[in-house]
């Protein structure tokens, strides 16, 4: 059993058909350097008039840094014009160009651009930088000290290229520190990158989609994508929340196609808490799609040349199903096709007495094995060939399951769909509804990002090629479902200075699923899941030795597991406080892994310094602090333009009991009662003395996971209060 179990990795399936050619190259010679600057030298000379000025518009110059140009430009080619020859034109060929520049108008924006990172992994690929002075003074970036990057998630935006947003290439990138970087400064840079794609057997290759907000961390006066491709390729484009549409444009060759996205002066947003941005800020999103054989098209693609925006629901419920009956040919490790898989569980569960189960147990007892083989697994099903393998098993034994099509909650509406990665599946069977299965989920349980999606209940299509569609809402959750309770117990030591703690956490619902995955993070939950669905354990048929070597590796990991635990709750019990924790200890008492127990239940112990200041003999101490950092709403934010999402309603409560030390007496518990109770949600705080110990009851509800922006003064009501009552101090007084 592997660590690599607790950390799953979703990667999209059409990523692993790619084949990618590429010398890395990792160590930097005068070669390599004269080179690649050399092959970005003519992209300097591109008269654009959004990078000749140097002037910030008078309403951005108090902004931390302002973009004067982002300009990208991809082409996707399978034609030799470039100088490329292949046999067989067996490989796709990208080549991209961006040119960015920024003005550093304070530190912090400084600090963000210390950096500077380039890909080099052809010969063909170039990059220079150059700093430009106040005082007009141009200082070339020196690429001599680069260094290689460990991988390519570790590169900013600004820096990727589009084609290694697509299949995660890696050690093919560089960095370099920009010494001497000042406010003030402008920074500005070019890069030109060739790839090449192997498409050989490979009939038709979706890319990963691409969503582009069009506000960034910092205003941008120009911000341009330029996609063109040859006769074999197709484009999607939607634009939403008031963003520009691509538009098409002329293409340099006949029987290319240019699309081309522009937006100009986007400032930076201000609503930045409780928004879904997907939703609501103004975005672009598109996708190339390649084919080389007509008869793979899709309904889900268009036309050669068009920039397809919408599908109707009668497209998308046929290309759903269409998709959805494919999966049993599809392949899978160890058994060949996920039709064969499905053959050989079914068979398992036969010989466990499946046959003699009643409905709800072979359902549940179904649900368990499939998350059995997804711990087991080192990446995730996807929704549609977890769908399609839950409702093949439950048809064995003649139990009908309804397929549901929807959308995450985070992308919009079902009419918004332009992709086949933004169709989710899921299983319907009366009124209960069964989701994806994870490492951690019960039958059941919902989803957040599905909470209150649109969907639809679709059929087989007809021999007459009609189908039953029917809409309808998933469920959706209250305060009441998704609840966190905390109850504390804390002393001060005799050093007055250090607050020990005891703390049981305790979560249902959403906020259960929410914490879940850090909770277990470390703990052996693996070794024994196989009791969940009745399954035998590993050891069963296994000779002494075997047995022997089996449960000394079961030691080996708990002992690792352990270890790496205690690290694990010491930084996020830092993270939470600001400060740094002892750590004690850390105990599970329900895992929350079946329905039986479904709450996770946990408890930690550890010692806090920070929370008492001293004030000659007194101390002030801040219990109310043992709730966490609570948001604190800028003055920017307070005019809301956006309506508010929080994600999910719940309810958050804290029971807080503080032992007065002995020889001390208290003051201040009445001054932190408080409660505020609108539409929107509560803060309550009620504290009173008991028998030597104060003892705070604190409730946090946020009532409505969306709420229209006119209701954002109720909003900033409990928050504020939350915040306000986190900095108030009990003060103990010597008796004598």
């Amino acid at each position: 059993m592997k660590i690599s179990l607790l950390t799953k990795l979703i990667i999209p399936l059409s990523l692993l058909i790619f084949s990618i050619t590429v010398d890395a190259q990792s160590i930097i010679n005068e070669d390599f350097l004269d080179n690649i600057e050399e092959n970005a030298k003519p992209l300097w000379s591109e008269n654009n008039a959004s990078f000749i000025s140097n002037n910030v518009p008078e309403k951005y110059k108090n902004e931390s840094a302002v973009i004067f140009g982002f300009q990208r430009s991809v082409t996707i080619d399978k034609k030799s014009r470039f100088g490329f020859l292949s046999k067989g034109e067996r490989s796709l060929l990208f080549l991209e160009n961006i040119r960015f520049k920024i003005k550093l108008n304070d530190r912090n924006a400084v600090k963000v651009f210390t950096e500077v990172y380039f890909r080099y992994s052809d010969k063909t690929d170039g990059f220079s930088a150059k700093i430009l002075k106040p005082d007009g003074t141009v200082i070339p970036i020196s690429l001599v000290s680069s260094i290689a990057v460990e991988s390519v998630s570790d590169v900013p935006e600004f820096y990727k290229s589009f084609f290694d947003q697509q299949v995660g290439s890696q050690r093919r990138y560089f960095k370099v520190a920009v010494p001497d970087l000042e406010p003030g400064d402008i920074l500005e840079y070019v890069t030109a990158t060739k790839s090449k794609l192997d498409v050989l057997g490979t009939g038709y290759i979706e890319f990963t989609p691409v969503y582009e907000i069009c506000n960034k961390n910092y205003p941008i006066l120009f911000n341009q994508i330029s996609i063109e491709t040859d006769n074999k390729s197709f484009f999607k484009s939607l634009s939403i929340n008031g963003a520009p549409i691509f538009k098409k444009g002329r293409a340099s060759d006949e029987g290319f196609y240019k699309y081309v996205f522009t937006d100009a002066d986007r400032g930076v947003e201000k609503d930045v808490n409780f928004v879904s941005p997907y939703q609501v800020y103004p975005l672009t999103k598109f996708q190339v799609i390649y084919s080389n054989d007509e008869k793979t098209k899709g309904a889900l693609i268009g036309e050669v040349g068009e920039i397809k925006t919408t599908f109707t629901k009668q497209e998308l419920a046929k290309k759903a199903w269409e998709d959805y009956e494919k999966v049993g040919d599809f392949g899978y490790p160890g058994y060949g096709t996920v039709q064969k898989f499905i053959d050989a569980t079914w068979a398992q569960l036969k010989k466990q007495g499946a046959k003699e189960w009643t409905e709800k147990e072979y359902i549940n007892n179904v649900y368990y094995k499939l998350r059995n083989v997804v711990i087991n697994r080192d990446d995730y099903l996807s929704d549609k060939v977890a769908a399609y393998i839950f409702g093949s098993l439950l048809f064995q034994k003649d139990i009908k399951t309804e397929l549901v099509i929807s959308v995450s909650n985070l992308l919009g509406k079902l009419n918004n769909i332009l992709f086949d990665q933004e169709i989710r599946y899921l299983c319907k069977l009366s009124n209960s509804y069964y989701f994806n299965y994870t490492d951690h989920s019960n039958p059941t349980e919902l989803v957040e990002n599905l909470l209150g999606s649109e969907a639809y209940i679709i059929d087989q299509p007809t021999k007459q090629n009609t189908q039953n569609i029917k809409p309808i809402m998933l469920p959706d959750a209250t305060f009441q479902d998704n609840v966190t309770d905390y109850t504390m117990n804390a002393s001060l030591e005799a050093d007055m200075n250090t607050l020990t703690v005891s703390r049981t956490s305790s979560f249902i619902g959403i906020s259960k699923t929410r914490n879940i995955v850090t909770a277990l993070k470390y703990t052996p939950y693996m070794l024994d899941d196989y009791k969940y669905y009745g399954g035998v354990s590993p050891t069963e048929k296994m000779k002494d030795a075997q047995e022997e070597e089996y449960n000394k590796s079961a030691k080996a990991l708990k002992d690792e597991f352990k270890d790496a635990k205690v690290e694990l709750v010491k930084n996020d019990l830092q993270n939470e406080f600001h400060q740094k924790v002892k750590y004690k200890n850390f105990t599970i008492s329900s895992d929350g892994r079946s329905l039986k127990a479904n709450k996770l239940v946990f408890t930690e112990d550890f010692e806090l310094l920070g929370m008492v200041r001293k004030a000659g003999k007194k101390y002030l101490v801040n219990i109310n602090g043992l709730v966490g950092s609570q948001l604190q709403i800028k003055k920017e934010e307070r005019v809301r333009k956006y309506d508010i999402n929080v994600g999910n309603a719940r309810t958050l409560n804290w029971i807080i009991n503080f032992k007065i030390p002995a020889g001390y007496t208290i003051e201040g518990v009445k001054e932190l009662n408080n409660t505020v109770d609108n539409e929107t949600g509560t803060y309550s705080c009620g504290a009173e003395e008991l028998n030597g110990t104060v003892i705070l009851k604190i409730k946090k509800v946020y009532k409505k996971a969306n709420s229209s922006k006119d209701k954002w003064p109720s909003m900033l009501a409990f928050i504020d209060a939350a915040y306000n009552n986190s900095f108030k101090y009990l003060l103990l007084k010597p008796k004598n």
